[in-house]
């Protein structure tokens, strides 16, 4: 699961990424497309974490209740 969320978590910035640079070279060139992508570039990350966010909420955060409930057996 730690390497799907590497995974999943490495294409967020490399598609946030390339949005900044669309969006940079849509105003350097006057491009009829720069409002759709400046909205892009703003919209895409709060869905993104949206989506993350629902689906921590749906599967549950096992390892971190793993983690916390280590930790309270160590100090008992």
């Amino acid at each position: 699961m730690e390497k799907v969320r590497k995974i999943t978590a490495w294409i967020t910035v490399i598609v946030i990424v390339g949005l900044i640079i669309g969006t940079l070279i849509c105003a350097v060139t006057g491009s009829d497309y720069f409002f759709g992508m400046l909205a892009l570039t703003f919209i895409v990350p709060v869905i993104l974490w949206v989506f993350m966010w629902f689906s921590k909420l749906v599967n549950g955060n096992q390892e971190m209740n793993t983690d916390s409930e280590q930790t309270q057996s160590e100090e008992k």
